[in-house]
């Protein structure tokens, strides 16, 4: 299931988030379907979620179970900012679902 971190970024609750990292926990940690805070912050379109998770050193290139990434949910949900931040961050836009 989601972790306390995943539903935190899904409902896009920075001070929480910040909570969560602050005392430990995993920023890259996986649910049962591979999907990340970052994946979720990235299909939802949430900015400053996906910034907040990049400087706390989240994986930007973790892949899903069924091989996507956040910059492949971005690009998919036409979230272009945040498809913009991931590049900039160092997202690998070769990785193939």
């Amino acid at each position: 299931g989601n972790t306390t971190l995943h539903k935190a970024g899904w409902k896009g609750s920075e001070e929480v988030v910040k909570l969560l990292l602050d005392g430990g926990v995993d920023v890259n940690a996986q649910d049962w379907l591979g999907h990340t805070a970052l994946w979720e912050a990235a299909l939802n379109g949430n900015e400053t979620m996906v910034r907040l998770l990049i400087e706390s050193g989240a994986d930007i290139n973790i892949r899903t179970e069924s091989g996507s990434t956040a910059l492949d949910i971005a690009a998919y949900h036409g979230h272009v900012a945040i498809v913009q931040h991931l590049l900039k961050a160092g997202a690998d836009p070769r990785i193939r679902i």
